[in-house]
């Protein structure tokens, strides 16, 4: 049920994401990042955003997972480079809900075997 429930909380979240994104606009209108990163820096603050994103996800278990407000740690990216940053954090998330609930399934199992 928890897969289910994440899977269905990232289908929302790319869906509000994407028609928040949808402004017809010019570029103009969207708030740039102060400054871009080196390249060492962009993974490290892409590592920090996409660590935000998984515990938001976390934070908010069968609950929508908001792309908006931006965490703290992505205010300097992109928006495409957050985009992507959000996606792998809640794949991050995730994966570690699956992993934890086999690790109960696992003790459950164990614990039955006795």
């Amino acid at each position: 049920m928890g897969t289910r429930t994440v899977q269905a909380a990232a289908v929302l979240a790319i869906t509000l994401l994407l028609t928040g994104c949808s402004t017809g606009g010019d570029a103009s209108d969207k708030s740039t990042p102060t400054g871009t990163p080196a390249a060492a820096e962009k993974a490290r603050v892409t590592r920090a955003c996409v660590d935000a994103i998984a515990d938001r996800a976390a934070a908010h278990k069968g609950g929508a997972v908001r792309s908006h407000p931006v965490p703290a740690p992505c205010a300097r990216l992109s928006d495409a480079d957050y985009l992507d940053a959000y996606m792998k954090g809640l794949e991050q998330a995730h994966r570690a809900a699956k992993k934890t609930s086999q690790g109960e399934t696992g003790k459950a199992a164990e614990g039955g075997e006795s």
